[in-house]
This record gives C-alpha cells, sequence and structure tokens, in this order.
C-alpha cells in the first residue's frame, strides 16, 4: 500500500433507500470492531424558541427505553455491558447518536440504537430525573471557560441563534406542562424520521446483510419528506473587543470571526488553516509565537458552522509577554491570515495537507472512520482543488474585510473600560469593554510550516537474522492494513526519578506528537510510577522513522523543555480551573497506587536526565510490523538509551505487588469547592487470568446498572461511570462520581451500597447477560485493541498469552465466579484508593 493511496474500503459507499434514508456502508476486515452513526438533521437552533435546551434534553431522554427495548435493556446498558463505546451529541442543527461494538454485539446494538430513535418512551417520570442531569450540566457548564468565552462572543453578534441559550436547565424544561409535552413530541415527529436521517455503518459484513437487518421490525424508521428550514443571516454588531472574568490557569485570547455567504468548499479551506494552525514545526504560527514568547498554545475551531456561515475562533494561551503586548498578537495574527489565505504557494500547501488527511484515515477504527465522513464537507479524494482554492480565497476576502471580536479571559477583573456584566445565553458573564491599543504595522516574512518528513521519508529495507533479546517481536494476521504497534518502556530499578524529568520529556515531545499524528501515528509517553512508556501506534512503515527521531529528543531534549517541565509539574500538583475535576482525580490515581516511592526534590537538568537514563532498563514490543523493517528497527533500538533489558522480566521490585497496598487509603488533592468529586479504584486481588476474566466481567455487568442508579436516579451528578481500567502496573474497577450536591462522603456511602444492592440482584444481572459476551481482543481482533491488550499485559507482569487466557477464562465463567470476586471487591481484599477535594470521612482510610 502506498501511503499516497486512500484504499477504498475506508470510504463508504452512498445509497438512497426506498424509504428515504440515506446510508453509507465501509466493509470492515473480519476480526474487526462495528460501529454505526446516525445523524439527524435538527439540533439546538431548529427546537421551539419558547423551551431552550428542549433538542438536547430529547437527545438524553431517547437513552431512556424504547418500545422494543425497556431501559435495563436499552443501547446503553447494552453496549457497557459488552465492553463496547458510545455516546451522542446535539449541535446547533444536527444530533448525532453512535456506537461502537464487537461484531457479533452489532445487530443488538443497531436494533436499539434505531428503534429508540423512532419509538422512545418519553415517560414524564424519567424526564423529570433527567431534567436534573441537565440541570447539574447547566451548572458545570456555567464554569467552563470555553463556554463562557462563547457565550461572550455571542454578546457582539447581531440577533441569531448562536447567540441564544440551548443547554437547558430546571427552568427552561417545564416537563410538567402540556404544552411542553406537545412540543417534544412535536420536535421528535417532525425531525426523528427518514428524510431528515443519515445512517453510517463500519462493519465486518456485507452491504446485502446490513440492508437486511434495515427490514427487521425494531430498525423501521418513520417515513417523511426532508423539512425546510431557514438560516437566518449571520453578522456583528460591530468592532467589539471584550475582557471577561473566567477562572483559568492562563490568560486566554480568542479572536472570532463572523463568517456568513461562504462557498460549501470552506470547511475544507478551514480545515487546512487548522491544520497550519495546529502545526509546531519550524516556520508555524505557533513557533513564530513562541520565539517571540507570546503563547503557548493556539488552535483553531468553529463553534458554529453550517450551510456558509459560522462563527470561527482563533484561540491563544498566552503568556505574560503576550497579554502585555495583545494588540501586536492580533495584528501578527490578522497578517498571517491574509498570506494563507493570499500569498502562500497553493500547491505545497494543498499537496502537504492531502497527504495529511490521506495518511490519517489508514488507521482510523470504525467509529473514528464514521465521525470523519458524516461531516458532508469532508475531504476527499474527489476533492476539487481549485474550489478549495477558490473557497479560501473567498475566506480570506471575508477575514480582511471584517473586524473580528477580540476577547481576552482571565483570573482578573478588567482594568478599564465600561463594566457590561449581563447573561448571556443563559450564563452570567463577568464582562468589560476593553479596548486594545494601536500598534504601528510590522512587515512579517511568513512562511509554511517546515514540510514533516515522515510523510514521505523511508527506511532501508532489510530482515534482521536474529532479533534482539530486549525486544518482543510479535507476527499480527492482519498484515495488509499497513498498521503496527510498536512499544518501549524503561523501569526504575530504585526510587522514581527526580520529580519534573517526564514533565520535561512530555513537553519536548508535543511537537513531534503532532508531526506522529499528521502522519498516520499516535504517539504516547506516559509515567506509571514505577516505568515510563513510549507507544507508537499506526502506518507501520514510518515507525521506526519516528522512534528514531524521538530517541534524539529523549536522550538531549531543548533547553526549553527543561523549563516548561518545572511549570508543568507545578501545574500538576495543584487543582486546574481549565478541566473538569473529576479527570484530574484519575490521573493522581498512580501516585495513590505507589505509596513507598519518593521522587527526588532537585529541579530537571541535562545531568540530572544523563544520570538518570543510564540507571533505567528497557525492552520493547513489536506487533504488526512488516518483516523487512526488523532491520532498521534493530539498528534503531541500539540508541535507546538505558540498558537492554528482557521483555516481561520482573524486576525485583515489580515482583512483590500483589498485597503491597494499605487495605483503605485516600489521597486529597485540591479543595472543597461547588462540586465535590471522588474517584475510587479497587485492584485486581491478584494476576490470574480467571481472576481478571471474572473482574473484567463484572465490571461490564455493573457499568450500566452504576450509571442508572447514581445519576439518572439518585441524580448524584452528570459525571458518573465505573469500567475496568488499568493504571500502570495495577488492574481494577474504578468507580467515578462528581456530583454539586452530594459530599465525599455521601457518595462513598452510595458507592457502598450500590455494591450493596448489586450483590443481592446479581443472579437477575447475570441472566439479562450471557457470561463470556464480554470481548477481550486478541491477536484474532483488529491490531490497535490486540495490541494496546498484549503491551497493558507486559506493563502488569504478563507475557504475550495472556490475553488469550483471559478470553479463554472469561468464556468458562460461571456465576459462582462472579459472586466470589464481587464479595471480594466489596471486601477490599485488593484494597481500596480514593483521590477526592476532601478529606477521608473516617478512621478506617489511611490519609497520604
Amino acid at each position: 500500500m502506498t501511503p499516497a493511496s486512500v484504499p477504498s474500503a475506508v470510504i463508504p459507499q452512498r445509497h438512497v433507500l426506498p424509504n428515504g434514508l440515506r446510508l453509507g456502508f465501509i466493509q470492515q476486515p473480519a476480526g474487526s470492531q462495528a460501529a454505526a452513526l446516525v445523524r439527524v438533521n435538527a439540533g439546538a437552533h431548529d427546537a421551539p424558541s419558547e423551551y431552550p435546551g428542549l433538542a438536547h434534553f430529547l437527545e438524553h431522554l431517547l437513552f431512556l427505553g424504547s418500545h422494543a427495548f425497556a431501559p435495563a435493556q436499552s443501547l446503553m446498558p447494552f453496549v457497557q455491558g459488552r465492553g463496547g463505546q458510545l455516546n451522542a451529541s446535539t449541535r446547533e442543527r444536527h444530533t448525532d447518536f453512535f456506537f461502537q461494538v464487537s461484531a457479533d454485539a452489532f445487530e443488538g446494538a443497531l436494533k436499539r440504537l434505531l428503534d429508540m430513535l423512532a419509538r422512545p418512551l418519553l415517560d414524564e417520570d424519567a424526564q423529570l430525573r433527567e431534567r436534573e442531569v441537565l440541570q447539574a450540566e447547566f451548572l458545570a457548564r456555567g464554569r467552563d471557560r470555553e463556554t463562557l468565552c462563547d457565550t461572550a462572543i455571542g454578546t457582539a453578534l447581531a440577533l441569531h441563534p448562536f447567540c441564544a441559550f440551548h443547554a437547558g436547565n430546571r427552568d427552561t424544561l417545564p416537563v410538567e406542562t402540556p404544552a411542553f409535552q406537545q412540543a417534544l413530541h412535536g420536535y421528535h415527529r417532525r425531525f426523528y424520521h427518514t428524510g431528515q436521517m443519515e445512517l453510517l455503518v463500519a462493519a465486518p459484513c456485507s452491504l446485502e446483510q446490513v440492508l437486511e437487518l434495515l427490514h427487521c421490525v425494531e430498525c423501521r424508521l418513520p417515513i417523511a419528506s426532508a423539512v425546510e428550514r431557514t438560516v437566518p443571516p449571520l453578522q456583528a454588531n460591530g468592532d467589539a473587543t471584550l475582557h471577561l472574568r473566567v477562572d483559568g490557569e492562563q490568560p486566554c485570547l480568542d479572536m472570532a470571526f463572523a463568517l456568513d455567504g461562504l462557498p460549501a468548499e470552506t470547511a475544507v479551506a478551514l480545515d487546512i488553516l487548522g491544520t497550519c494552525m495546529a502545526s509546531q514545526a519550524s516556520g508555524s504560527l505557533f513557533a513564530v509565537m513562541g520565539e517571540a514568547r507570546w503563547c503557548n498554545a493556539l488552535k483553531l475551531r468553529a463553534p458554529y458552522w453550517h450551510d456558509g456561515q459560522g462563527v470561527v475562533v482563533l484561540e491563544f494561551q498566552l503568556t505574560e509577554q503576550g497579554m502585555a503586548d495583545r494588540a501586536q498578537v492580533v495584528a501578527a495574527v490578522r497578517d498571517w491570515l491574509h498570506f494563507m489565505t493570499v500569498n502562500a504557494p497553493w500547491s505545497e500547501l494543498w499537496n502537504e495537507y492531502v497527504q495529511i488527511r490521506r495518511r490519517e484515515l489508514l488507521g482510523k477504527e470504525p467509529l473514528a472512520l464514521l465521525r470523519y465522513w458524516i461531516d458532508p464537507a469532508a475531504w476527499a479524494p474527489s476533492t476539487d482543488s481549485e474550489g478549495v482554492q477558490h473557497a479560501l480565497r473567498a475566506l480570506g476576502a471575508k477575514l480582511d474585510s471584517c473586524e473580528p471580536i477580540i476577547l481576552t479571559a482571565d483570573d482578573k477583573d478588567g482594568e478599564c473600560g465600561e463594566r457590561i456584566d449581563t447573561v448571556g445565553a443563559g450564563f452570567a458573564l463577568q464582562l468589560t469593554s476593553e479596548p486594545l491599543p494601536t500598534v504601528d504595522r510590522r512587515t512579517w516574512q511568513w512562511r509554511l510550516p517546515e514540510h514533516n518528513p515522515w510523510l514521505s521519508e523511508h527506511v532501508r529495507r532489510w530482515v534482521a537474522p536474529v532479533v534482539s533479546p530486549s525486544l518482543c517481536w510479535l507476527e499480527h494476521g492482519d498484515g495488509a492494513s499497513g498498521q503496527g504497534a510498536l512499544f518501549l518502556r524503561w523501569r526504575f530499578a530504585n526510587g522514581q526519578p527526580a520529580a519534573g524529568l517526564w514533565h520535561c520529556l512530555q513537553a519536548a515531545l508535543r511537537a513531534h506528537a503532532h508531526a506522529a499524528a499528521q502522519a498516520g501515528v499516535e504517539l504516547r509517553f506516559e509515567d506509571h510510577g514505577r516505568s515510563w512508556s513510549l507507544a507508537l501506534i499506526g502506518y507501520a512503515e514510518t515507525l521506526p522513522l519516528i522512534l528514531r527521531d524521538l530517541l534524539v529528543i529523549l536522550k538531549t531534549p531543548p533547553a526549553g523543555a527543561f523549563d516548561e517541565g518545572a511549570r508543568l509539574l507545578s501545574k500538576a500538583e495543584r487543582p486546574c480551573a481549565d478541566e473538569i475535576l473529576i479527570r484530574q482525580l484519575l490521573r493522581r490515581i498512580p501516585v495513590l497506587l505507589e505509596p513507598t516511592m519518593q521522587a527526588a526534590d532537585l529541579p530537571p537538568h541535562q545531568v540530572l536526565l544523563d544520570q538518570t537514563w543510564q540507571q533505567l532498563r528497557w525492552d520493547a514490543l513489536a506487533i504488526g510490523l512488516p518483516a523487512h523493517l526488523s532491520g532498521p528497527l534493530q539498528d534503531i533500538l541500539d540508541a535507546v538509551p538505558g540498558v537492554p533489558g528482557v521483555p516481561g522480566a520482573p524486576d525485583r521490585v515489580s515482583s512483590e505487588r500483589s498485597g503491597d497496598l494499605p487495605r483503605y487509603q485516600w489521597s486529597r488533592f485540591g479543595e472543597s469547592g461547588e462540586e465535590t468529586a471522588l474517584v475510587l479504584f479497587c485492584p485486581l486481588p491478584d494476576r490470574t487470568a480467571a481472576t481478571e476474566a471474572a473482574w473484567r466481567q463484572l465490571s461490564q455487568l455493573m457499568e450500566g446498572a452504576f450509571f442508572r442508579r447514581l445519576r439518572s436516579e439518585l441524580q448524584l451528578g452528570y459525571a458518573v461511570f465505573c469500567g475496568f481500567r488499568q493504571f500502570g502496573e495495577r488492574l481494577g474497577i474504578v468507580f467515578a462520581v462528581q456530583s454539586p450536591s452530594a459530599s465525599a462522603a455521601e457518595i462513598l456511602w452510595h458507592i457502598e451500597a450500590f455494591l450493596d444492592a448489586f450483590a443481592g440482584n446479581l443472579t437477575a444481572q447475570i441472566g439479562e447477560m450471557s457470561l463470556g459476551d464480554g470481548s477481550v481482543p486478541t491477536q484474532s481482533d483488529d491490531l490497535r485493541r490486540s495490541a494496546e491488550r498484549i503491551w497493558q499485559a507486559h506493563l502488569a507482569g504478563g507475557d504475550n498469552g495472556h490475553p488469550a487466557a483471559v478470553a479463554a477464562a472469561m468464556a468458562v465463567l460461571q456465576p459462582q465466579d462472579i459472586r466470589d470476586q464481587l464479595q471480594g471487591l466489596r471486601a477490599a481484599v485488593g484494597g481500596w484508593c480514593v483521590v477526592a477535594n476532601a478529606d477521608a470521612p473516617d478512621a478506617r482510610w489511611q490519609q497520604r
């Protein structure tokens, strides 16, 4: 397969069925996962204006059961109980519903998805409970920086649905009134039918099998014609330079453009601009901004885009110098936009962009493919270059002719200007008019970002006669996909490295992670407490090249990475207002799992890094790479820092893992605030395949029930989940809740009460789901999932055959096995580890 080609297997075949439903189908290879996505062409802007949030509310309600499937058998518990993934999203003019599951669960999942869209229960008692979930989401969004910034931008636009409130809350959703019920059912009848829907499927089956499935009773959709919808004009009220006070780690500058009347190809033109903005290569806008010490991060996003109109935001995370020079930042960015849309060499720009999009498509999972192709304006091999060039020119003319809305957001009051506090789109804003100073025009010498060599460079192919004992080389049945996986691990024999070194290396790799993604490779560099690991997954021919270049960076990072590492370490040690708290707590779990390890309190620097590398023992795992890459990979591995080790050989520390944790331990992270977040991790009591199989099955049995009980019935909060997870060398089940109403003690009590009730009803739970349904990928499955599972086994001290052993054990599980392991979990046999923004509630917890 050549890098420049996109196989037809990743491009959907488009059909219009006799009932009017538009269908796109991508046939996947045997052994892969299956996915489906339904786009309903109606969203927040189409809901009745007197009931803001109705479209978002309906999206939530559809998951609460349908005529053919009661809530306990509906899509969410079905998919979660089989280890799959699902979600939904309500945007301005469309609503998407999607899932990905194993191939054998696809039929059951698709029936549930289409039945819930066509024939939802819409029970009024369930509506009352779900409204409280939206209320909790509304309160959380009222503290979300991006939401508040977009709301502030909306205050500077002329009357348009973008400026209105669409999230929904307790006040805007009067469930108890007949008028609201009429509006809710009317909205569903108007838009949830074949004329407004598109279905995309990616599955290892034939098109004929999909068409046959769509004829079953559960999959039948109401038939109607497409609905004509008007699009009001979009324009700014005039020049607007605003300051918004909002919590956040660093100040942010938004340049927002209200655009209208642009050609359809503008979406691809914006994607080109966004791709160039994301680049951190030499010559990029990011590199220039970094040299001027103006910003640490930047991106282009479009919070609204539909039918040639939209709001486009260029967002900059400013440094202290950038805050002082905001007027110069704005002038420089406008000059760069002019260069990109008018003067940039089109052929060079287009060719690089096409290479990136082609390569990225090769490695996408089924659901990721569907989410890419559902956008009607997504780049495809058939996209007309001249049409996009014309759209880029038209976009440039619009950007040149209109003044952007300038918004500065930080945690300080505006220093000057008129205070214009308001409630914009339902959210309270501390907003000030704050003009920027006039600056002299400066001449910039812009150029395109430096070419990404990983898109075109090739290694010399040769087969190594002998594989190094430090490298585990595994074949994979799906070699025709062109995908592979490469993992490296560095283990610490005595203690952790100096604080900040991992953050330093993470900062040094940041720009290269983006370049790797452009080349079709996911790059991860992770800290597991007692080890570091580097993962490269994607286009196989590029993996040795990327590893070769990354090893140079890891051994000798740029000098600025050490300062950035110290800053990132300081940031990681305290809560961040820019991110949901529960995610921050999840990252703290590995710290709690390594109670005996103490990092040296030294600032990171090159000599310290050199000393650290000398003490590390490394091993590697390659999966799915063609044999002709074994030679160049062997040569590259000779340059890996550290001492070569043997894959899977446990060191002294990791061989003593089981039972080394306190039975109950608690870690506090952050202060009590408007919300309480708690994460409980229950590690496996031992590493046997039988125990892991039972815990995986148990987690899948609990996942949907836990969500229903704590989120829907008890309404503890909007962020509620449980599932099987791995943190470094530890595997187990995690429970997580973020609540605006319950204390940490109450959340913990509810989790324990759930486990008690679940144990009492376990027989019924097992009866609803056949044991062995929870799939554990092996080498016969798609490469990415198989490689991740084998690597996780290596991290946990297992061997290459461990995932297959777990799958075999799961196939013969008995109900009593599940009962025994649930009892062990409830008794904290493997330990209970809690991270929360509150102190431990009682004396049984060992607090750190």
